[in-house]
């Protein structure tokens, strides 16, 4: 947990927690508290573990996505226009994650 600086343990502050350029006041920061690199993604590199950027919220918000998927019910009746906008944002976010992955994922020639 120390080395991945779970729950931002090295106390850094916003801009050295999720780096998208390196200015000296960043490189400074994550030099004088030893912090590593965790994680890479795109353009954005994590000084802190990215588990510690899930809320309960995010999870409550990830079972329905998923269950609204496996069941074929949205939240509420009348079609996507009755749902509300950030349940919407989390079906189109998480839909543009799997297509993402699934263009990453090997593919088998049989």
């Amino acid at each position: 947990m120390e080395a991945r600086n779970c729950f931002n343990r090295l106390d850094l502050g916003e801009e050295s927690r999720a780096v998208t350029s390196y200015v000296a006041e960043v490189n400074e920061e994550l030099i004088v508290k030893g912090a590593a690199k965790v994680f890479s993604l795109g353009n954005i590199r994590l000084y802190e573990c990215p588990l510690s950027y899930i809320s309960e919220d995010t999870v409550d918000i990830l079972r329905l996505v998923y269950a609204i998927k496996e069941w074929g019910c949205l939240l509420y009746g009348g079609g996507l226009g009755e749902q509300p906008a950030w349940l919407i944002e989390a079906l189109e976010i998480c839909r543009a994650e799997d297509v993402a992955g699934k263009a990453t994922e090997p593919r088998v020639s049989g």
